[in-house]
Order: structure tokens, then sequence, then C-alpha cells
């Protein structure tokens, strides 16, 4: 670990070989650091776990702090190698934000990226940031790896790079999937995800696409439905269930069919007449009030209620214990007659035994 007055001398070395005056001293300052740069790769290379590999770099950062302060200070554009292996070392540790600060500058005067890689700083820092999150994605779509500012700050530091197809459409791709873990960026995340295969038609999300347009319109779809009060809410009295209630009202023992609109019952006298219901599924009617209370309004029911799955027959009629007059009568002249027929056979009995032998 460098001591503050070492890491503030590489600073003010570095910002030194930026301008005109270079001097042997500067030239050995940066020299130092190629050779400690050169030290810490070889110890990199000899760790074959890629985390701790990563732990490891992320140890040996703070080293180079200093000549990255300086160099960025100094806005001098000079090749540096170290400056873009520290750069791509921050992406492997996982310090994204800071690699995206050193990005700039390299991106933006065009520093090449060394002998050992063939592409633009633009498209390997693309490369090395979303590799990573795809990978993670694949095992886990609800953790986000790198905060969506971040890419998106990538998509706008690359905006204006010459970058292969299959590269941009790849950043786009990670960026619809992180917007796909919040539920209300779903659209802008269908919006990123269409960009890539558009991009790059190999990408890979057309299946993603058409899962997240379902959920998208299923989310636009639904919208809660308004409660509205049966038969207007105004009635006084309790409303009794379509089917709990028959289509003929009993009134006084005589049968009197309910009505097809609303049927007034009057109170007359101060006596209420009395009311039976009998059940059935044909109509609603509200309680009838007692004796004493005000008139009372039947409405017929405007509302067609569900069919139910299994209909009990209901028989009707008269209820029970109550006869008309013609029944009365019939019964009477029923029995007079069975009468009439059990007398003559008794004296058609006694006719034949009384015959002489």
């Amino acid at each position: 670990m460098l001591t503050p007055a070492r890491r503030h001398f590489e600073s003010v070395m570095a910002q030194n070989r930026g301008t005109a005056a270079n001097t042997m001293a500067d030239l050995t300052a940066y020299e130092q650091m190629l050779h400690r740069l050169r030290i810490d790769k070889n110890r990199f290379r000899g760790i074959q776990n890629n985390k701790l590999k990563a732990d490891t770099k992320a140890e040996a950062l703070p080293n180079y702090q200093g000549w990255v302060d300086g160099v960025l200070a100094s806005d001098s554009g000079q090749a540096d190698e170290v400056l873009t292996t520290v750069m791509l070392w921050h992406v492997d540790a996982g310090s994204i934000a800071e690699a995206l600060r050193i990005g700039e500058y390299v991106i933006r005067h065009h520093l090449s990226m060394g002998d050992n890689f063939q592409r633009t700083a633009a498209v390997v820092l693309m490369d090395e940031i979303c590799d990573p999150v795809l990978s993670h994605f694949k095992a886990s779509q609800s953790d986000v790896p790198v905060s969506v500012d971040l890419l998106k700050a990538l998509d706008g530091l690359t905006a204006n790079e010459d970058v292969p197809e299959a590269v941009r459409a790849k950043l786009w791709k990670c960026i619809g999937y992180t917007l796909r873990t919040n539920s209300e960026t779903l659209d802008e995340a269908l919006e990123y995800l269409r960009k890539a295969i558009a991009e790059f038609s190999e990408i890979g999300v057309k299946r993603d696409i058409e899962i997240l347009d379902r959920l998208v319109k299923k989310a636009a779809s639904n919208v809660p439905e308004s409660t509205e009060e049966l038969n207007g809410g105004g009635n006084s009295g309790a409303d009794i269930p379509r089917s709990a209630v028959t289509a003929m009202t009993v009134i006084n023992g005589e049968s009197v069919p309910l009505a097809a609109g609303p049927v007034v019952l009057s109170q007359e006298s101060g006596n209420a007449p009395a009311v039976d219901l009998v059940a059935t599924d044909s109509a609603t009617v509200p309680v009838i009030a007692e004796a004493g209370g005000a008139e009372a309004t039947v409405p017929a029911a405007e509302t067609p209620a569900a069919e139910p799955a299994a209909k009990t027959p209901v028989k009707r009629g008269r209820p029970a214990g109550t006869k008309t007059a013609a029944g009365k009568t019939k019964t009477s002249a029923a029995a007079a007659k069975k009468t009439t027929g059990t007398a003559k056979a008794r004296t058609g009995a006694a006719a034949k035994t009384a015959k002489p032998q």
C-alpha cells in the first residue's frame, strides 16, 4: 500500500509527463509505474480462480490511484499503458463507476489498448462490462449486478464510437434485462430489447420480447372494475335475492300474480294486508313493512341473475291448511256419494240373506 506522500509524488510525476517540460525524472516515474504494473500482472497470472483474481486486483488498485488522478488532471492525451490497464482492472474488481471515469478520458483521446488487444477502447470497455452482466442474468433474473444508470452512461459514452452491431446490441440487451427487474420500467425494457434485436437479429431476445410484451399489455389492461349499487341503492328496506321469492304473492288466502312493473300495496284504515311469500326464482320483491308503516313499492327485477347450476322444483299453489269454497263442496259431494254406495251394498247383502233356500 502506497503512502500518501508516494501517491502525491506519482500524481505530480504523471502531470509533469503531460507537459512540454519533460525531464529524465518524469520518464523514470512512468517507467517505475510500468515496472510495478508488470510485477502485478505476473502475480495475477498465477491465480486461476477468477473471483480470487478480482479480489487481488481490487487490493492492488490503490497503488495506482495517484498516477491515475494525475493523468486525468493533466488531460494531455498521451499514450499510457498503465492507465488503460488499470481501467480494465477496475472493471474486473467491480468498480464500474471508476472504470467509466477513466474510460471517458481514454475514449475521448482515442488511446490504444496495447499490443494484447485488437479492439478499440470503446469495444473493450463494452465487452468487459456486458459479458459478466449477461452471465449473471442467466443464473438469476432478479438481481442487478450493475446499475442501469451506469449502463446508460456507458451507452452514452460510446454512442458516437464505431463499434460492431453485435456489441451495441449486447449493451442494449443488458440495459433491457436490468430494466426488466423493475415492474415500473417494463415499457422501457421492452423498448431496449426491440432496439437490440433490430440492431443485431441474432442477439437472442426474441422470446424475451414476446413474454415482456404480454406483461406490458396485461399491466395496461388491468384496470379495477367500478362497483355499482344494485337497483340504484335507494330502496328503503332489505331486498330479498331474486332466487328466494315467487312470482305469486298470496294475500288473505287469494293468489295475486306479481305484476311486470312496480306493484304498490296501499295501507288502508291503518291495517297493512298480510303478505306471504313463497320461494321461487322469477322475481325480486322487497320485504313489506309492518302494520302502521308507510306505503311500500315492489319493483320487478331488472338485472338478470346467473342461472343456478341446478334448480329445485317448487310446488306452487295455496298455502297449507287453506281450501276454497268449490273445494269444500266437491269434498262434501264425494263423501255423500260414498255413503249412498255403502247403504246400497248393505241392503243387497240383507236381501240375499233373507231369500228362501
